[in-house]
């Protein structure tokens, strides 16, 4: 009994359907990597804004050969100042080198002081977007440049 001649033909469209697939998923692992705050997208506390909710929230953020400092989100929104992405993948995947720019972090010893570059995790830096009333980038709006 010879095979049918369809069954070669049958083999090569389930190997390409097969590759095609793992493409289609190699560039999906990909692009989602890439979800998220890019380089020079800002988050600003607005002092002239009312802010969604006044947040007891407190982050803390490393800082490049200095002790840590801490977010306290709620004086960060009393106060104003914002925040620059600068680099992706400052430690790993989900970290972010950002700039700090305004008057304070918190009101102890713990402030961040008002020019600071720290490193940040994606959930922090989502919480803090948060805090000023944009949505966050996982729900598919980036970060807005101002």
């Amino acid at each position: 009994m010879n095979p049918s001649p369809r069954v070669p033909q049958i083999v090569l469209l389930s190997f390409v359907a097969v590759l095609t697939a793992a493409t289609c998923m190699a560039g999906l692992t990909l692009r989602a990597a890439e979800v998220g705050p890019g380089v020079g997208d800002m988050v600003i506390f607005k002092t002239d804004a009312t802010a969604p909710f006044g947040s007891p929230e407190r982050l803390v953020a490393s800082r490049q050969l200095q002790a840590s400092c801490v977010l306290d989100i709620g004086m960060m929104q009393k106060s104003g100042g914002s925040l620059v992405v600068e680099e992706r993948g400052a430690v790993s995947a989900n970290y972010y080198r950002v700039h700090w720019a305004g008057p304070r972090t918190s009101e102890d010893a713990t402030n961040c002081g008002a020019d600071a570059d720290l490193v940040l995790s994606k959930s922090d830096l989502n919480s803090l977007l948060t805090a000023t009333g944009e949505h966050s980038p996982d729900e598919g709006v980036e970060l807005r440049l101002r």
